[in-house]
């Protein structure tokens, strides 16, 4: 049976994620409601399978996002246990619900799995979140090993500006992965100017784009493509080089005009033969007539635009007339 995730409506309206990207807010959404996901929101997770389900390529465009929301302190990761932590988790899901009778057990077995040095942290946080002066501060802080747990102010969430912790004793609270080598928890820039129209790119400077497109370099793609398909291939081939990506276009276009070879989509299609490229695997077949017929395309017009461009001399132009006179008279004196 599948499972269902909640997103509060807020976050429509969050000022912690007013200068992330659409592609920001997408990865974000994704973490939230993933097939990974836990009780707790923080979970082991493979990369290469979340940008996969996501239509992402797992190194030129989920990684980058991954970073920009890890230095907003909207994620942590550890690549060593491939764990993922959505900061922001209980603003959509209930702390209190999840140490309740039903769910309690599995919520303290989750905590207890995450790696060491986020465990401080994510304790504090989550107990945090519980009603002030609820028994249940104690019970789970004992649960853990925590002992008595005595802090009485609730959890101010990003937007809630009534908080009667310190902001230096909030940082240290929630950023406490900091010491054990973490990427620090840095907020986006408010009040960020990014331009007029513009509601996809961040322009701050310390970030770069999540999609870059590679000038075409005269790559020829294969007609068939839709516009969304050839900017998602362009976007993969930021790092090839323009002989292998042509290639490589030519065996998509190859696939596409022989019926049954293309399964799924054209895109997944590129991408199998992208990595079978990045791995040294990749052989060219269906491409081979691709290229073949392009180049002699370029070679007619090539001819074509130099008998055109260069002027013939009087002898070369009295060569040519004696040519086409003797063809002539060849063809007068073939019998009919």
């Amino acid at each position: 049976m599948s499972r269902q995730r909640t997103i509060n409506d807020q976050i429509w309206r969050s000022n912690r994620l007013s200068g992330c990207t659409v592609e920001d807010r997408y990865a974000l959404f994704y973490f939230l409601t993933s097939p990974f996901s836990n009780v707790i929101g923080a979970y082991e997770i493979v990369i290469r399978v979340a940008a996969s389900e996501m239509g992402w390529d797992p190194d030129s465009q989920l990684m980058p996002v991954m970073r920009r929301l890890i230095d907003a302190g909207i994620l942590d990761f550890d690549p060593q246990a491939n764990y993922i932590w959505i900061k922001d988790w209980w603003d959509h899901n209930s702390a209190k619900m999840a140490v309740a009778t039903t769910l309690r057990k599995k919520t303290l077995e989750q905590i207890a799995a995450l790696p060491q040095g986020w465990r401080d942290a994510y304790v504090n946080d989550f107990i945090d979140r519980l009603p002030t002066e609820d028994p249940l501060r104690n019970t789970v802080a004992k649960a853990l090993g925590y002992g008595p747990y005595r802090l009485s102010t609730p959890y101010a969430g990003p937007d809630d500006g009534r908080t009667s912790i310190p902001a230096e004793a909030k940082d240290i609270h929630r950023n406490q992965s900091i010491s054990n080598g973490h990427t620090p928890a840095t907020a986006y820039l408010q009040g960020m100017d990014r331009g007029p129209g513009n509601t996809t790119t961040n322009t701050n400077p310390i970030y770069n784009p999540t999609t870059t497109t590679r000038t075409d370099d005269g790559l020829q793609y294969p007609t068939a493509l839709v516009p969304a398909e050839k900017l998602s291939i362009q976007n993969l081939l930021t790092d090839v080089q323009s002989v292998d990506a042509q290639a490589l276009l030519d065996e998509l276009d190859g696939a596409i005009k022989t019926p049954g070879t293309i399964r799924k989509t054209k895109v997944a299609y590129f991408k199998g033969i992208l990595e079978r490229h990045r791995i040294g695997g990749f052989v060219p077949s269906a491409g081979i007539p691709i290229a073949t017929e392009r180049e002699r395309l370029a070679a007619t017009q090539d001819m074509s635009r130099a008998s055109e461009s260069a002027p013939l001399s009087k002898a070369e132009s009295q060569a040519r007339l004696q040519e086409i006179k003797a063809q002539l008279e060849l063809h007068t004196r073939m019998p009919k």
